[in-house]
């Protein structure tokens, strides 16, 4: 009986025996054929899946093409330990052309076309901001796709509006861009695309260059613009700094740069246009202007372009000559700068004077005009200074009108302030007097017809105490007699 129980104990332990290496070997073998099948589809390129039981393998998912599958199906039939292969892949659609497109708007990017792979749609996205769930997923991407349509979206979110559409190796990339330099993202696409076939075609709001315009000025014509303005520099608002109606032209825009400056300057020289015939302000950038004109008859070019450099500024380069090349006497214009009608009269221009002469009418007509316009002369000499000149040309056709129309003669007077030696006031009021009398001679007032005399100190209008005062009593005056 012992020996029954022991044969039986021998049988059961050699089976177990058994048993166990049989199951350990198969988890080997199913572990086997597994590694093997997950090798087979690590570089499928939309993630195939595999499974494993005992020795047969099932491979699902999507493949990228039917040579895809096949060769997955090759590989797996190779892996070792295997018995059945269950194929239960399903094959993308494969599309040609392959076609993708994208717009931009003022309301932002759409797509629409295919996609090669999720990756890619997701890379998509990153760049819109925004899913990209309407591309289609399909195969038939030439190589190198997504990096040239990645490049390409980045290109054209550079744009203000446009357009990139991919049709195979073919890219095209439409649209404006702000300036050269903002829309170069296209040439770094074509770079990267180097065997793509790719064609752009983009305009700009600017050509990138900085700003540089010229400014010109007639007192006959009026001014005009040309070139490229500063940012926001428009030609009405030269117009109000000069102090014109309008200023014609159609100069472009840059789209940065400050316009202050300009400004700046037009603003000053507005006031200097009555003593010009013309004038041209050229900018070149970088706050570097340069002013050239012709003086108006009768001015004093050195005082007038001495005079115009201190109140431009250390900026603008200032060059002035005189006037040439003058119409004959009797031509006739209106004075944009000042608006007034003005005859060529032995050399100059001089404003038109309609009223009836007559001793009182003369003399309110030579109060008013010189309450408005101040005769002035440089510090402590007779000089007229440069901006004496509109008021002698107008006091030139007041007399002449007087003395022709009203038989009247005139006396010009003299006067100054108490302050310092009253000699020397009374020496200089006849001098300055005289520098008068002798301008107006020139523009064709008879010698005969005018005298001038020196007053000084002698007969003030307001009290030399203040500066006020002391500016009033600082005067010169038309006295008419029969």
């Amino acid at each position: 009986m012992r020996k029954v129980l022991g044969i039986l104990a021998l049988v059961l332990g050699v089976a177990a025996l058994c048993w166990f290496g049989a199951k350990h070997h198969a988890k080997r073998i199913e572990q086997t054929v597994a590694d093997g099948a997950n090798g087979a589809v690590a570089a499928s390129v939309h993630g195939l899946k595999t499974s494993v039981a005992g020795r047969d393998i099932e491979v699902s998912g999507l493949a990228d093409s039917n040579a895809e599958r096949k060769r997955i199906l090759e590989t797996l039939d190779i892996v070792q330990g295997r018995r059945v292969v269950r194929d239960k892949m399903k094959v993308l659609e494969s599309v040609v052309p392959y076609t993708f497109s994208a717009v931009k708007t003022d309301k932002g990017v759409t797509v629409s076309g295919h996609v090669p792979t999720e990756a890619a749609r997701a890379g998509i996205a990153v760049i819109l901001d925004r899913d990209a769930s309407s591309l289609k997923l399909a195969s038939g991407a030439p190589g190198g796709w997504t990096m040239v349509a990645q490049d390409g979206l980045s290109a054209l979110a550079k744009l203000n509006k446009g357009k990139l559409t991919m049709s195979d190796k073919s890219l095209t990339l439409s649209g404006e861009a702000t300036t050269p330099r903002r829309g170069g993202g296209a040439g770094r696409t074509q770079g990267r695309a180097a065997r793509y076939m790719v064609d752009t075609s983009l305009t700009y709001l600017d050509d990138g260059k900085p700003a540089a315009f010229e400014l010109v000025y007639s007192a006959s014509d009026g001014a005009s613009a040309s070139g490229k303005l500063p940012a926001g520099l428009t030609t009405h608002e030269i117009a109000s700094a000069l102090g014109l109606d309008w200023v014609s032209g159609e100069p472009t825009n840059s789209v940065s740069g400050d316009s202050g400056p300009s400004l700046g300057i037009m603003k000053k020289l507005g006031s200097w246009l009555p003593e010009f015939e013309t004038l041209k302000l050229a900018f070149g950038g970088d706050n570097d202007f340069g002013l050239t004109g012709s003086a108006s008859p009768g001015a004093d070019v050195e005082l007038l372009e001495t005079g115009l450099s201190k109140d431009l500024g250390d900026t603008v380069a200032v060059s002035v000559e005189a006037a040439a090349d003058l119409p004959p006497d009797g031509t006739s214009r209106k004075n944009v700068a000042t608006g007034e009608t003005e005859v060529m009269t032995a050399g100059y221009w001089l404003p038109q004077m309609d009223f009836v002469a007559s001793r009182d009418q003369c003399s309110d007509k030579a109060n008013a005009l010189l309450s408005k316009r101040d005769v002035n002369f440089v510090t402590g000499s007779a000089r007229l200074d440069a901006r004496s000149l509109q008021v002698i040309n107008a006091m030139t056709a007041l007399v002449m009108k007087c003395v022709q129309s009203g038989d009247l003669r005139v006396e010009v007077g003299g006067h100054t302030d108490s302050q310092g030696d009253s000699d020397f006031n009374m020496d200089l009021s006849q001098k300055r007097a005289d520098a008068v009398a002798d301008a107006l001679k020139k523009r064709g007032i008879p010698a005969d017809a005018i005298t001038a005399a020196g007053y000084g100190d002698t007969e003030p209008l307001a009290d030399n105490d203040t500066e006020e005062g002391r500016a009033a009593n600082r005067r010169v005056t038309l006295a008419f007699t029969q």
